[in-house]
Formats: C-alpha cells, structure tokens, sequence
C-alpha cells in the first residue's frame, strides 16, 4: 500500500496561468490522486496525506489558510497577495515556520516572510521547469500575449510575419479539465511562435523554458509597471526587459526577424527548482505534458463559442426555481463553484 497520495491544485479564477503553475507541477506527480482549489486547502480531506507542490498565489480568500493537515506541502514558488499578508495570523505563520523554509516565487514574499521571523528563500517560478517537447516545432507567426492593440499595430509594422495576440485572461467559465486544456493550448502557443511579447510572468518564464524568445515589454500603462509590481521581483532579472517608450521610439531596439537569444540567468534557479520538487515527490517524468496541437488556435475559437453558447442558452431558459436552488445552495449548504468537481 502507498503511504501517500499525490495532489495538484486546481483553480476557479480567470487568469490561466494559475493552471499553466499546476501543469508544472504535474511533472513531479507520479500520479494525481486528487484536485485541491487553491481556495478552500484549509477543508480539503483524505484519508491518506496527499504530497502537494504548493506553488501559486496565495491568497484570494485569507480566512481559508493554513491549508489541511491531510495536506504534505512543499512550499515553493509562492507568492503571499497583499491580501493575505493583512490577514496574518500566528497559526499561519506557524504553519510556515512547521513547513520551512519557504520557497518564494519572488523576491518581495521572502522578504516579507524573513521579515516574521520565517525562514524564506527565493525560489522563483517552478514554471521555468517546463519540459520542452522534441515534436513542437519553431512556427512562422510572433504570439503577442495582454498586449494592447497600439503595440500589436507596432509590431505589425516592423515585420510581415504574423502577429497574433491571445489573453492568459478566461471571461467564460471553463470546468478544470477544460481550464488544463485551455493552458496547455496557451504553452503549445508559446513553444511553437517564433518569438513571444508580452508583461505576463507566466506566458514570459514558460517561454524561457522553452527557448522561445522573450521580448518583455515593459509597459507605462497602470498597473502594468512590470518594474514596480512586487510579482516580478527577483524574476524580471530573467529577462532583458525594454521600456514602452525605448520600444515606440526606437524601431531597432528589438529584432523581430532575427530575435536574440533569451539570457540565461534562470538556468541555476530552474535547475535548484528541478532538484527540490524532484526530491520532494521522488519522481521527475522524463515526457513533456505540453502537448503538440494541430491547430490550438481554430481549437480555442470553438471552445469559447461554444461556451458562449451555453451561457446564452441557460440564461434565456434559467427559472426562478433554478435561482432559488443557487441560493439555498450557496446560503445554507455554503456551496460555490469551488466545490464542483474535475
């Protein structure tokens, strides 16, 4: 009999690089045994402890920390919201000094927890340890990623490649084995383009992993200052981050048909990252999980109408007796779309 079970986290928000974090865990999973939301770790319940990478964000909802004691944490690559750090408590810093030391996906978390007396150091993303996959090969097209349309219509006129921009951002609700593909679309997306621009940390650290040249664009619009968002901490000396206004005033500053070479700063950091959650699970599965899609982009497109669809079919038929079901549901048995399954 196994002493352990295996877990990932799973999610609800909007932004799918929370999933793209848990997709780079699983690389360390033998097995998944079971799905924890981030959200609700504090009732999570096993009869058995369930080996867990703990690297996200945390925390939408504070009150619902320290996770379960059903739960054997590693914790690495996390990042502590503001939110949660105004919602401190004495258990929970207990809880990460039972669990030290802490692995930070910044360098502004450590900080903050070396700061309570609890030992931290800077990890940085276990995003960086996506494996690449032999059978995706480098496309033609220049992937944009959160970019606004005036930097898309800029590129547009320094290259005749294509230029094609998506979001990490979801408006429609996926369940989370739609939410893993969506993501795995996403990093097919980042491995094959030619070169990726983009402010967003986990279109950016996948895209070093897999050699995709980065181009991070360093934006003036708030609250996009990549340099002065406690996020990028520690993780933007990854990059050779350019200005907005360098980017918009200086056509040669970045070479769309030849791009250079990433740096590789995080090369030590990716390899420690590796070695501890390796370690921690004894197991590192030697097969890329980013899968080769034919065509991701044609495949989202039906996925999102699809959705919509749905949303717009429901709405038109929902009855006042379905509402009251939402209710009694989400009042009296303290029910959300966090307890839906897989």
């Amino acid at each position: 009999m196994e002493e352990n079970k295996y877990g990932v986290l799973k999610y609800s928000a909007i932004n799918i690089g929370d999933d793209i974090q848990s997709i780079a865990a699983m690389r360390y999973l033998p097995r998944i045994d079971e799905y924890i939301h981030r959200d609700r770790v504090d009732v999570f319940k096993s009869d058995k402890k369930v080996k867990t990478i703990m690297n996200a964000a945390w925390m939408l909802e504070p009150k619902h920390m320290p996770p379960s004691e059903d739960i054997d944490p590693l914790l690495i690559s996390m990042h502590l919201k503001m939110v949660t750090r105004k919602a401190m408590t004495p258990k929970l810093k207990q809880y990460f000094i039972n669990h030290a030391p802490v692995g930070c996906r910044d360098t502004d978390t450590m900080e903050y927890l070396n700061s309570l007396g609890i030992p931290a150091y800077f990890s940085g993303c276990i995003t960086l340890t996506i494996r690449k996959n032999p059978e995706i090969k480098r496309q033609n097209y220049i992937l944009t990623v959160d970019m606004p349309k005036y930097i898309q219509d800029e590129i547009k006129k320094r290259t005749k490649r294509p230029v094609y921009n998506v979001s990490r951002l979801m408006n429609v609700y996926f369940n989370q084995y739609e939410r893993f593909k969506v993501a795995k679309m996403a990093l097919y997306m980042y491995h094959s383009a030619h070169c990726i621009v983009t402010r967003a940390i986990h279109a950016g650290l996948p895209s070093l992993a897999f050699d995709t040249p980065v181009l991070m664009l360093d934006l003036k619009t708030k609250p996009f200052d990549n340099r002065r968002d406690p996020r990028y901490y520690g993780l933007i000396e990854f990059f050779n981050p350019v200005k907005e206004i360098d980017f918009l005033n200086n056509k040669d500053i970045y070479d769309f048909e030849n791009p250079p070479e990433n740096p590789k700063r995080h090369i030590e950091t990716r390899d420690n990252l590796i070695k501890k959650c390796s370690d921690f699970t004894g197991y590192d599965n030697p097969v890329s999980l980013v899968e080769n899609f034919e065509n991701p982009f044609i495949e989202l497109y039906s996925m999102l109408a699809y959705k919509h669809y749905r949303m717009n079919r429901n709405a038109y038929w929902l009855k006042p007796s379905e509402l009251i079901k939402v209710a009694f549901r989400k009042a009296i048995l303290k029910k959300t779309r966090c307890d839906l399954e897989i």
